[in-house]
């Protein structure tokens, strides 16, 4: 028997950012109660994550602001690696979040011509990204989406 796949469909006319899809799963029903649940299961440092309602261009969303007074960064993608593994994350959430950032390394390791365990992160190491990343696969589970 063929499972039916729980499909989310994104129209990015305008681009996307983690922030911006963070919000999109909160406004189609992802508990941001659940969402702060499993990003505390992370373990990082203290951070605020503020939800508001904007429009922009006459368009209305929610939109997802994450800050931290700590400096605490992920640089690699074998510390990234030991986060999500020593998380209490639930494991297919772990998995996705693992396969996206070995994804994300192969392919700086390709533009940069370095092997992966040599890839240096900046942006994509920062906590706010690692948060967003983890929190797009955390909400997805959450609604039980297995397609995009």
């Amino acid at each position: 028997m063929v499972q039916a796949a729980n499909t989310v469909y994104l129209d990015c006319f305008s681009g996307i950012s983690g922030d911006m899809l963070l919000g999109a799963l909160l406004d189609i029903g992802v508990s941001e109660e659940a969402l702060r649940g499993e990003l505390n299961k992370l373990g990082l440092e203290p951070f605020t994550f503020k939800v508001t309602r904007q429009t922009r261009q006459s368009i209305g969303a929610l939109s997802v602001q994450i800050t931290s007074e700590s400096d605490q960064q992920f640089r690699n993608l074998a510390t990234i690696s030991d986060l999500l593994e020593q998380s209490s994350l639930d494991p297919a959430i772990t998995e996705r979040a693992l396969k996206v950032f070995r994804r994300l390394a192969q392919a700086e390791a390709k533009v940069h011509g370095k092997p992966v365990d040599e890839i240096h992160f900046h942006e994509v190491g920062a906590l706010d990204t690692i948060i967003d990343i983890v929190g797009v696969i955390a909400g997805l589970h959450l609604l039980g989406i297995t397609s995009i």
